[in-house]
């Protein structure tokens, strides 16, 4: 809570402190990495925000809109949340990831502190009095639920900050999606709290965009004796006719392993897929419709 801010970029293993140099740039993301060591090699929760519609970082906080009440201001217009720990989507209808008590925007405290420090250097941090150096609030947290309510209520699968002075982490299993943390830094299901923890807060301008399009051809005999081209594109398990585009470079799994020739034979014919045939201990190169074996570096230094 006494995290200064500055408008300066945030540097790995440096002193702690919120970058105002995002302020006026809207985000896509907002995601939180929890750790229980400075190295963050021990990643204890890890989750994104993906919003409905970009916005300034300045306006991270919001109340009474984008689903967040009227009483509960945080982090609303959530399109859904991705725990990053398993790469999979936890909720959709997660609305509103409370910070902590409403107070008047005219006040300068709680999450309109918050957004002030986003916007502009905040030399104590947010939750004390922007002109003198008191603290005035003892509540700011992020958090989230997997389960599809608001958890306004009911706790939060994990949560980082504090709640009425009490500050900490708290997290669950890893994979897991029940209710694990509850007010005032209470564990609930088995979750587990501590208070020396680490967090790392990252945002996304963007959604990414891939570089090389995966896709993999070859060449069959039809049943009446036609040649024809097939493909896999991305990572569908089922191939659909037609060949890979030839203006764009395209992305091809790693190396096949065969255990003889006769399984070796039945390779799909994908032009530049690597094969290893293991009884023989030989690397296939599929190039100009013939498989062609790799020179062993042993009998290339032989001559």
């Amino acid at each position: 809570m006494n995290i200064p801010s500055s408008n300066t970029t945030v540097e790995p293993f440096d002193d702690p402190q919120w970058s105002s140099a995002f302020g006026d740039i809207s985000i896509l993301d907002f995601r939180v990495q929890v750790a229980a060591d400075k190295e963050y090699k021990q990643i204890k929760a890890h989750w994104s925000f993906r919003f409905k519609n970009k916005r300034p970082l300045k306006k991270l906080m919001m109340v009474n809109e984008g689903g967040c009440p009227y009483n509960l201001p945080g982090i609303g217009d959530i399109s859904y949340v991705k725990n990053l720990m398993t790469e999979e989507i936890s909720s959709t209808d997660f609305s509103c990831s409370v910070f902590g008590a409403y107070s008047h925007p005219s006040a300068m405290i709680g999450w309109t502190r918050m957004n002030s420090c986003l916007r502009e250097e905040c030399p104590y941090g947010f939750a004390y009095h922007h002109v003198i150096p008191i603290q005035v609030d003892f509540s700011g947290g992020f958090s989230f639920l997997a389960a599809n309510n608001s958890g306004t209520t009911d706790g939060t699968t994990a949560f980082f900050g504090c709640d009425k002075g009490k500050c900490c982490a708290c997290y669950g299993p890893v994979g897991g999606s029940g209710v694990y943390c509850g007010k005032e830094c209470k564990a609930k299901n088995g979750g587990t709290v501590t208070k020396d923890a680490h967090a790392w807060f990252w945002v996304r301008l963007n959604p990414p965009q891939k570089v090389w399009e995966k896709c993999m051809e070859y060449r069959t005999e039809e049943e009446n004796g036609d040649a024809a081209w097939y493909k896999l594109i991305g990572n569908r398990n089922t191939p659909v006719k037609g060949r890979c585009g030839k203006s764009e470079p395209i992305l091809n799994d790693g190396i096949v392993v065969v255990p003889d020739n006769v399984t070796h034979n039945k390779v799909p014919q994908i032009t530049g897929l690597l094969a290893y045939q293991k009884d023989v201990e030989v690397l296939h190169l599929r190039k100009n419709d013939a498989w062609k074996v790799m020179a062993e570096e042993e009998k290339v230094n032989a001559f």
